[in-house]
Formats: structure tokens, C-alpha cells, sequence
């Protein structure tokens, strides 16, 4: 006899199978963001012809603003296909912008970054919509958390798909920074290509049916394109949107550097560039951290309602504050933007270790600064709630692209004052929209959901 799904068993199976095939999926992407700038590096010094030295930042900053151009899009077009196929189709291009690796060619990378911004903008809208199509309102919270969680893992598993590949791919180093043939480049990039692979098959294998889920609950309205663009301009037109764009240009800056600017600087760095393994346990770190907030710190906040934003954004700064100093103390100067051997003003000297401490406060602050966005976009604008989420990736995306593009030109101290500066007044930005939010105590902007109000009341109502 065939074993009977209950609807909570299914809702777990659709929901683990997208988990996984996301962290398939942004494995190989999260890889290739923080090696790009220094494979094609190496790849330009041996033919500058064939692509910029800098094609790493540049290309970042193509996919950023391709992906917060096409955000405006693809909220419209999930009315049109279903969230499963706009799965399946952005896996199957984030599968094949590999391809612009294994024959390094300036036109092919550039046109693949900005595939690959499209890619993204595809998967960040279906992502929630599938959510919701598998999710009842009580159950919606725990499924985002092991959603959460198991996406995660994306950074940890690439650091470790990245110590496979290094043990047994042949490098070489020239007394300055890790070189990359073409072979090699080859060989990582066609591995990342078919772990990607896997996320398509299990995209493909989703699953469709509904239970009592949220979208089959809710009316289905399909909206104009002139109507999502006047609603656009409405919630950008809102004060706390305007104060909200200080925060995420500054998000954009910091994801910046934690994926392109100091793993760069690993590599580019005489002391570090020699440890083949460095960038990969860089990875692990940080992806480690990610995956321990997701499933501890997460729902350890989620229980103090009156501080579910004001925990995280202490975190944020603090975790910040210590990778500032670190990375003040240990980076040359020009790290950033050459590979250099000048270790003589450093405080501390760098190796793998101190790259895996920042790494995993890293990890933690990407993680709270994130956590953060999901909630303030609940409360900043209650009436656009999915445009400000869209405003504030844009917002994120467009700084990003802006100082990826001006990065050779940026040393570590430039990037140091950059941070500081983008977080005090991110910081600063955030509470005012929290005092706006709410007459009563800053200390106190979020309510309890409302499953947990009905948790509450069910719990209230059995002890009665």
C-alpha cells in the first residue's frame, strides 16, 4: 500500500526539496562570486587582450544592477507562469552562465553576469510565492526557518566543494598571488556547473498540489504593468522608504565586500595567497555562521518580541565592529587593488585563521542585517509591503553595482571609512523609521505574528 501524504508531510517535502535545490543552486554562485575578480585577474595577466584585470568587480556590478533592473519585472510576470517554472528556468541559467568560464572571453562574461542578474531576480520572486503556495498561516513561519536554514548552507558547502576541488587541482603561485591556468579555471568552473545541475533536476521535481496554503486562501488579483509601476511610485514617494535607502546603500556596500572586496584581498595578498585553501575556508566560515544563526539565533529572537529588531541590529554592529578592526589591523592597504607584498604597517599578520574568524562574523552580520530587512519591510509601508522589499533589493543592488565599479580605485582604508560612515547612518536611518512606525517605545516595534497570537490563545485556552 502507497504510503498517504498528510498535508503537513507534503508542505515538508516541497518545502526541504526547494531548500536543497537552492543550496545547490547558490553554491556554485556564491563560489564564483568571491573568486571571480581574482581567477580573471590571473587569467588577464597572461592575456589582456581576452578581459579587464578588473572584470571581477565589473561583472558583479553588471549582475547587480541587471538584477535590480529585472526585479521591477518579475513581480508582474509570476502572475503569468507558475513559481515552479520561474524555478526551474532561473536554475537552468544560473547553470549556464558557467559557461562564460570556461573559454574566459570579455563579451561572453559580461552578457552571462547580466543573464545571471535576471536569474536572480527570477528565483527571489518565485521563491516566496512557491513559499506561500506550500505554507498555511500557521504553518508559514516554521517553513520560511527551515527554508532559511537549509539555504544557508549554500556558503558552507561551497567552501567545502572549494577544499575538494584545490586538493586535487594543480596551482601555482609567483611570489606575489595564486595563479589560475586555464585548465584550472576550467575544471572549477565545469564542477560548479554540474553540482548547478542539481538544482534544476530537483526544480524540475517539485511538487504542485495545495493544501490550505496562504495563496489558495488569498484572492487573486492579476495587476496591470502600469498598475505595479504606479504602486511603485506611491511607496517610493513614502517618507520612511526615503530614510530606508540609507540602510540598504549601505547593505550594499557591506555584501560588496564580503563577497568581492576581501576575498580578494586574500588573494592578493602575498602572506595568504599562497594558502591555496584559504578562500575556501573563508567560505566555510562564513556559510557556518549563516547556518547557526538561521537555526539557533533565529527562532531564539523570534521570542523576544519586544526586541526582535533592536537584537539583531546590536548584533549586526558589534559583529561589524570587530571585522572593521581585524581587517584594519591585518589587509595591506592595497590588497584591494593589486596583489602586494607590503606587510610592514600591519598589526596583526593575516592567515587562514583570521580570514575564517572574519569570515564567520561575517557570516553573522550578513545573516542579521538580513533578518533585519524581512522584518522593517513589514512595518515600514503596511499598505506596499512586496514594493518596498523590491525598492530596498534595488536600493541594495544599484550601491552595489556603483562601488563594485569604483573598487580599483578604492584601498582598505577607503573601504574601512566607507563602512563606518554607511553604518552609522544605516543604523541612525532605521531607528527613525521605528519611531515613526510606532508612538510607543522604540524598544518595542514588533508585534507578535499573528500564528503566534493564535499559538498563544490555543495555549491559553488548553490551561484554562
Amino acid at each position: 500500500m502507497l504510503l498517504q501524504l498528510t498535508p503537513r508531510r507534503h508542505e515538508l517535502i516541497s518545502v526541504f526539496m526547494m531548500s536543497i535545490g537552492t543550496t545547490f543552486m547558490f553554491l556554485g554562485y556564491d563560489v564564483q562570486s568571491m573568486m571571480a575578480e581574482s581567477v580573471l585577474h590571473s587569467v588577464s595577466t597572461k592575456n589582456p587582450d581576452r578581459i579587464s584585470e578588473y572584470a571581477g568587480y565589473y561583472g558583479q556590478a553588471i549582475q547587480y544592477i541587471s538584477f535590480a533592473f529585472f526585479s521591477l519585472f518579475t513581480a508582474t510576470i509570476q502572475y503569468y507562469i507558475s513559481s515552479k517554472s520561474m524555478l526551474v528556468l532561473s536554475s537552468v541559467l544560473f547553470t549556464t552562465c558557467y559557461i562564460a568560464y570556461i573559454h574566459v572571453n570579455s563579451y561572453i562574461f559580461y552578457s552571462s553576469q547580466l543573464l545571471l542578474g535576471f536569474a536572480y531576480a527570477m528565483y527571489n520572486s518565485a521563491e516566496g510565492t512557491y513559499l506561500s503556495e506550500h505554507s498555511s498561516r500557521r504553518t508559514i513561519d516554521s517553513n520560511s526557518a527551515l527554508e532559511t536554514g537549509l539555504g544557508h548552507t549554500s556558503l558552507f558547502f561551497g567552501g567545502v566543494t572549494m577544499l575538494f576541488v584545490f586538493h586535487f587541482v594543480p596551482h601555482t603561485f609567483d611570489g606575489h598571488f595564486l595563479n589560475f591556468d586555464e585548465h584550472v579555471v576550467q575544471v572549477i568552473y565545469f564542477s560548479l556547473m554540474t553540482l548547478t545541475v542539481v538544482s534544476v533536476v530537483l526544480f524540475t521535481f517539485l511538487p504542485t498540489k495545495q493544501f490550505d496554503s496562504i495563496a489558495l486562501n488569498t484572492q487573486r488579483v492579476t495587476p496591470s504593468m502600469m498598475a505595479q509601476f504606479k504602486r511603485f511610485g506611491k511607496s517610493f514617494s513614502h517618507l520612511n522608504t526615503s530614510l530606508l535607502i540609507f540602510t540598504y546603500v549601505y547593505m550594499g556596500c557591506m555584501v560588496s565586500f564580503m563577497y568581492g572586496i576581501y576575498p580578494t584581498s586574500l588573494s592578493f595578498t602575498s602572506e595568504t595567497a599562497s594558502d591555496v585553501y584559504i578562500i575556501a575556508l573563508y567560505l566555510l566560515s562564513s556559510g557556518l555562521a549563516a547556518f547557526l544563526s538561521a537555526m539557533f539565533i533565529r527562532p531564539m529572537i523570534k521570542r523576544l518580541h519586544k526586541y526582535k529588531l533592536i537584537v539583531p541590529m546590536a548584533v549586526h554592529c558589534t559583529s561589524m565592529a570587530i571585522v572593521l578592526f581585524l581587517v584594519y589591523c591585518s589587509v595591506p592597504n592595497q590588497a584591494t587593488q593589486r596583489p602586494t607584498s607590503d606587510l610592514a604597517n600591519l598589526w596583526i599578520t593575516p592567515s587562514r585563521y583570521l580570514s575564517m574568524i572574519i569570515g564567520f562574523l561575517l557570516g553573522f552580520a550578513d545573516f542579521t542585517i538580513t533578518m533585519t530587512r524581512s522584518v522593517i519591510c513589514q512595518i515600514a509601508v503596511p499598505d506596499f509591503r512586496a514594493e518596498i522589499f523590491s525598492l530596498t533589493r534595488i536600493y541594495q543592488c544599484v550601491a552595489s553595482c556603483v562601488i563594485l565599479f569604483i573598487s580599483p580605485y578604492l584601498t582598505v582604508t577607503t573601504w574601512i571609512i566607507i563602512l563606518i560612515v554607511g553604518l552609522l547612518i544605516g543604523i541612525a536611518a532605521m531607528f527613525a523609521v521605528l519611531c515613526r512606525t510606532h508612538n510607543n517605545t522604540i524598544a518595542a516595534p514588533i508585534e507578535p505574528l499573528e500564528e503566534e497570537k493564535d499559538e498563544k490563545f490555543t495555549e491559553e485556552k488548553t490551561f484554562a
